[in-house]
């Protein structure tokens, strides 16, 4: 949400996807692409964002979505990991269901990528989870 909305956090975002120094490999569950629709969608019935903006937006974040974005499905394994997650630690649904997919993107990864995995929220909760799962967080608050 934050490369296509300029809000806190845009530009530190940026410069963690972007640029000689960006990631080389972008994951997310594919949660995250409905959650962002929804939230531009949301954006506008605030009035935070003109109507005539959202098919601009929505089609901007499909392109970098298919152009950039490695997907990591929501499977059954992950809903798993998810629901076990949310017994150890204080989250709501769609942030178990994120970092599940933070832990399959690690299987996704082996053999692939050498380089340090890290996981960006803006969310405390989820922050404090995934240091505790043993995860490299980008504290983005």
């Amino acid at each position: 949400m934050k490369l296509f909305v300029m809000e806190v956090g845009s530009a530190q975002v940026r410069g963690l996807l972007e640029g000689p120094n960006g990631a080389d490999i972008i994951l997310a569950s594919r949660l995250a692409h409905a959650e962002a629709s929804v939230c531009m969608a949301r954006l506008v019935h605030l009035g935070r964002v003109a109507a005539a903006d959202l098919p601009r937006l929505l089609g901007s974040l499909d392109d970098y979505w298919e152009q950039s974005i490695q997907e990591i499905p929501i499977s059954d394994e992950v809903l798993d990991q998810a629901r076990q997650l949310a017994q150890r630690f204080p989250l709501r649904t769609d942030d178990a269901i994120h970092l599940a997919s933070a832990r399959e993107a690690r299987k996704m990864l082996r053999g692939q990528f050498d380089g340090e995995i890290t996981f960006v929220a803006f969310d405390t909760a989820m922050l404090e989870a995934a240091r505790d799962m043993g995860l490299r967080v980008l504290d983005s608050r």
